[in-house]
């Protein structure tokens, strides 16, 4: 009985170590750092595709957009944030993504999308109530004129942003006059006409 006993009880020292050195392992695994996860990260511009073609912003966007975050989905401005998705038969020539035009000075060019739907890309991500507390023309215009026959999309400043106060009235009797101008050469050609 005696060696059975003294088996017995190296069998328990032996399990009281195992359990003693396990308790151990577990106490530094609880204390370690974590291993860090790998994050991918993209290397190739997201406009890439873009400006392989569209050589003038091989440069990517400048001044606000260029270093913007999309409020939708928190993540870089993009070319299609605002141009949308271009068709695989864009490279061919198809007319498929956002143009935008100054509606102000009639550059439209043929396929360009109505003023509503150009706007409606700006106030995907620009709020209506900040932008009427910037400048009250804000809401007079947004129906009439598209954002970009008063803003310019990519350069590395806007012309628009903190414009002096005798600027922007300059601004608003400049483009009133020509309205004037253009409906009373409009009037006169009108009137000059015999009533059918």
């Amino acid at each position: 009985m005696g060696d059975l006993t003294m088996d017995f009880l190296r069998l328990m020292l032996m399990a009281a170590m195992l359990l003693t050195s396990l308790q151990g392992q577990a106490a530094e695994a609880a204390t370690a750092p974590a291993p860090t996860t790998h994050e991918v990260e993209f290397l190739r511009s997201a406009d890439k595709a873009c400006t392989d073609c569209h050589k003038e912003q091989s440069e990517g966007m400048h001044g606000k957009h260029g270093q913007a975050t999309n409020p939708n989905n928190l993540a870089p401005v993009t070319c299609t944030n605002c141009h949308g998705q271009p068709a695989p038969q864009h490279r061919e020539g198809v007319k498929d993504v956002m143009r935008f035009s100054d509606s102000f000075n009639n550059k439209q060019s043929t396929g360009t999308y109505p003023i509503a739907e150009q706007n409606g890309v700006c106030m995907s991500c620009h709020e209506p109530g900040p932008l009427r507390e910037a400048l009250w023309a804000h809401d007079v215009h947004a129906t009439k004129l598209s954002c970009t026959s008063c803003h310019q999309l990519h350069p590395a400043r806007e012309p628009m942003v903190a414009i002096p106060e005798k600027s922007r009235i300059k601004l608003c009797v400049d483009c009133h006059s020509k309205q004037h101008q253009a409906k009373a050469v409009g009037l006169q050609v009108n009137a000059g006409k015999e009533a059918p």
